[in-house]
């Protein structure tokens, strides 16, 4: 994927977030071994949204904090979410995984679907959500978002806040100007990072001069250099991050794109009145420390951490940091 290309197009795209996860482009969705696994494990419940279609649900853990998880993407799947149920079930609280329509565990949207824009719209995720929570019978919840995933719950917590006992928005900027900042700087970081390598000095020097340079060499380079650093910072992917990529619905993400800023989330901020935790990795490409600082002092009652050393999928590049602070916060507002 043309990083350059994505941040021209940000507020059409949101470059799909991931970097990481979308350098594989499926049409068709085939489903493998894992998909047919998951649909029979124990806790999954579809749930049929408006009469139309079926979205996948997973209950982990018995506690009586329950938990709605909502994945990042637009259009990847919960799996990369997988290690939530290593830390939040043994404190007595309980996560759903909730694949969103056009996801890969959840139903596939037809030809007509794919056409109908009305289906592609945050606020009619928001609206899927709430059918969620009916479903899952839940009266009242705390909603997690991730990445793209923040935006919806922020936009779900606006609306319907009686029922959110309290709103986990990680790794995401809901102001379009500062998240084009924010990755204007960082694509900035990674030419200065390749700059000082000695393989790729004399290409860095030759594109800032305007010189030509291999495009294909460069933008291999700056892939692999942008994700280690500001993605995720780990040597070895694990499992659940490379099914994620496999699975992840890019023909949906295009459809779901032009939506993703389409809310004032700016007017909604001042009147989500239930605690508010934002967290972000230190590293992150999405939202800077001073950003999240300022960001929560928007809210009437909020409150952030950095988890160091950590990328944009910081709950995997620091279980031990990132973790500890999210149960806290939702047992005292339990």
């Amino acid at each position: 994927m043309n990083i350059q290309f994505a941040i021209l197009n940000l507020r059409t795209c949101l470059i799909a977030l991931f970097l990481l996860l979308t350098s594989i482009v499926t049409k068709g969705q085939n489903k493998d071994s894992v998909y047919y696994k998951k649909q029979h494990e124990q806790g999954v419940k579809k749930i049929l949204i408006n009469g139309k279609f079926w979205v996948w649900t997973q209950k982990i853990g018995d506690g009586k904090i329950n938990v709605l998880l909502l994945h990042g993407g637009p259009a990847q799947s919960h799996e990369y979410f997988e290690i939530f149920s290593k830390y939040l079930p043994n404190n007595g609280i309980t996560i759903y995984y909730y694949d969103q329509f056009g996801s890969y565990f959840s139903e596939q949207p037809t030809k007509q679907q794919l056409n109908d824009t009305t289906l592609w719209k945050v606020s009619r995720y928001v609206e899927e959500i709430e059918q969620v929570r009916k479903g899952l019978k839940l009266s009242k919840l705390f909603i997690y978002g991730h990445s793209y995933g923040g935006l919806l719950a922020l936009a779900y917590s606006y609306k319907y806040q009686t029922h959110v006992k309290g709103m986990i928005f990680s790794d995401m900027n809901p102001f379009p100007k500062d998240f084009d900042q924010r990755i204007s700087f960082i694509n900035n970081q990674t030419d200065s990072i390749l700059n000082a390598t000695k393989k790729y000095n004399s290409l860095i020097q030759r594109k800032l001069q305007g010189s030509s340079y291999d495009k294909k060499v460069y933008q291999e380079a700056f892939d692999s250099t942008f994700t280690r650093n500001f993605v995720l910072r780990l040597d070895t992917l694990p499992d659940a991050i490379l099914r994620t990529k496999v699975h992840k619905n890019f023909e949906v993400a295009q459809k779901i794109g032009p939506s993703t800023f389409s809310l004032n989330y700016a007017d909604m901020i001042p009147k989500i009145n239930i605690p508010v935790l934002l967290i972000s990795g230190e590293y992150d490409f999405i939202i800077s420390t001073k950003q999240i600082e300022t960001l929560s002092k928007l809210f009437p009652n909020a409150q952030y951490y950095i988890v160091p050393n950590a990328g944009h999928i910081c709950f995997i590049d620091n279980p031990n940091q990132y973790f500890p602070g999210l149960i806290d916060f939702i047992k005292r507002n339990n």
